[in-house]
């Protein structure tokens, strides 16, 4: 057989195996409800009781009106109740909550509790139909009686929100070219939206909405361009872009009123080697604003152009400030703080939140090059604040030294880099620490800046009593002065923390709840199981 018809033959059968996880299997039409209703997804961003996405509503500002825990009683905080998975991963789900219901995910499974007692209501657990290129999951949204999550193996999933049965599922992405479906969904107007992973392995990044009701696809936007497409001259080498990465691994906004989509789109590939991939590269490490009903391109902002760091872009929210001005801020491992105008994606104004070192110029072959931050702003974005006017960054402060390494070569399902030391090599932990600061979201200046010990990788949330939240590897919930940077408390949460911190009503109260149990070696984090941990008064 001749090497021509044997890649035709395989090449056949790719798509064949393509066309067949297309395929959507349905199990029931209809979920037992149909609640949360669109018109109060619309409005989770503006009030306490509910946080039904992974930065809790459409705009991603992460705040909560609940004032009921406050500056002046945090001191009474205690924890309340916790349910523990049993999991051991790198447990980094952002919990949602709808009506009294909290409702998170880990690499397989996705558990229902009750938000005020941590009783488990059901707990559905996803069985592979293929390769699995992750091992944790950034989080599920809830919409009209449904909770949708993506899985490993590139399926995006709808549950019925009131019992765990599976009601359909959908091939997103393939498994067998690495890719996958990590990202914490949203859903809105009968849509859902979600995006391929695996831009380290060499994919050709997607963005894609599907339909809420049966997971029929409904558009997909290429977040590395096809030849023909804009953008695509931007890859002056057009064979780079077959392997072009552009995955979108952590979460998304939507500007309602604008049907405005926000998408983080994460690194170029090959990931650590741009002399391959010659041009900036549109439209990885961007920000990229989509029409939400049909995926057309209203208008992209590029972070950086084709670097050779692993600088994601991987967080993004939408607010408007104190003086009316609508802006979107987004950040990414390059730990700097861009904000741009909402309108047309024209940058504001930009704030480096960690310290920055040796961040231009060609990474050289041995020795290499010892540079800072190294994975600064990762899965969990920035809080806005519309009672102080201020944008609360969390992020690592951590550098490394990186080796050029021979030109990389794709191969299926396999990292694909272009370093000689692989992801690099970190300073010891010992000197690794974290910040938050808070930032002035209209001038773009700091107001005080808040230091972690260790790297900070837990979500960030604002209220109305005046708080700022987040939890640390040192496994505690911690509470600062949203005015001033103090740090008011510190509360035991039993395990290292890198998952969602977020506030919301139950059992007539304000309740805090935090992902913790978070397992990773890079991290030296260790010493506890998946595990949601109840806050309250």
């Amino acid at each position: 057989m001749s090497t021509t018809l044997r890649i035709a033959l395989a090449s056949l059968a790719l798509a064949c195996a393509a066309s067949a996880r297309a395929q959507t299997t349905l199990y029931a039409s209809r979920p037992a409800s149909n609640v949360p209703p669109q018109s109060l997804s619309e409005g989770v961003d503006y009030e306490g009781s509910h946080w039904t996405t992974f930065n809790k509503g459409y705009r991603g500002f992460r705040y909560s009106q609940l004032d009921e825990i406050n500056r002046a009683n945090i001191g009474a905080v205690r924890e309340l109740c916790r349910f523990d998975s049993g999991e051991t991963l790198a447990f980094r789900s952002g919990p949602v909550v709808y009506d009294g219901t909290l409702f998170f995910t880990t690499a397989r499974s996705t558990y229902a509790i009750d938000a005020n007692s941590c009783a488990l209501r059901w707990k559905h657990e996803w069985q592979p139909l293929g390769p699995e290129n992750g091992r944790s999951n950034n989080g599920a949204t809830i919409a009209e009686g449904r909770v949708f999550r993506g899985t490993n193996d590139g399926y995006l999933i709808a549950l019925d929100a009131v019992t765990g049965r599976l009601l359909w599922q959908t091939a997103a992405a393939d498994p067998n070219l690495g890719e996958y479906a990590v990202a914490a969904p949203l859903s809105a107007n009968g849509q859902v939206y979600i995006g391929k992973a695996g831009g380290d392995s060499g994919i050709r990044g997607q963005m894609m909405a599907f339909s809420a009701v049966d997971g029929h696809k409904l558009w997909g936007f290429d977040t590395v361009p096809q030849v023909g497409q804009p953008g695509a001259e931007t890859w002056t080498n057009p064979l780079s872009l077959a392997h072009g990465g552009g995955g979108t691994w952590t979460s998304y906004s939507l500007v309602p009123f604008a049907n405005l989509l926000l998408i983080p789109v994460g690194n170029p590939g090959p990931d650590y080697n741009k002399a391959v991939r010659p041009g900036r590269n549109l439209y990885t490490n961007s920000l990229v604003a989509l029409d939400a009903t049909t995926g057309a391109l209203r208008w992209s902002y590029q972070l950086l152009g084709p670097e050779d760091r692993d600088w994601d872009t991987s967080v993004v929210s939408s607010y408007t400030d104190w003086d009316g001005r609508r802006v979107v801020a987004v950040a990414g491992k390059d730990g700097v703080l861009h904000v741009v105008d909402q309108n047309t994606g024209k940058p504001l104004f930009k704030l480096p939140v960690v310290p920055q070192v040796n961040t231009t110029g060609d990474i050289p072959p041995a020795p290499g090059l010892w540079f800072c931050p190294v994975a600064a702003v990762q899965w969990n974005g920035p809080a806005y604040s519309p009672m102080t006017n201020l944008v609360y960054v969390g992020a690592i402060d951590w550098c490394a030294r990186a080796i050029q390494g021979p030109t990389p070569v794709f191969t299926l399902r396999q990292p694909y880099l272009g370093w000689a030391n692989g992801y690099g090599t970190r300073d010891p932990i010992e000197l690794a620490g974290g910040w938050i600061t808070a930032v002035d979201s209209h001038t773009g200046m700091a107001r005080w800046r808040w230091h972690s010990s260790k790297p900070l990788l837990a979500g960030v949330t604002a209220t109305a009593g005046q708080l700022v939240f987040t939890a640390d590897l040192e496994g505690r919930l911690v509470a600062i002065d949203a005015t001033s940077g103090v740090q008011l408390r510190m509360i035991r949460t039993g395990a290292p923390n890198g998952g969602g911190v977020i506030s919301y009503r139950a059992g007539g109260h304000q309740r805090l709840a935090v992902a913790s149990g978070y397992t990773h070696p890079v991290y030296q984090a260790a010493g506890g199981s998946a595990t949601i941990v109840v806050f309250g008064l």
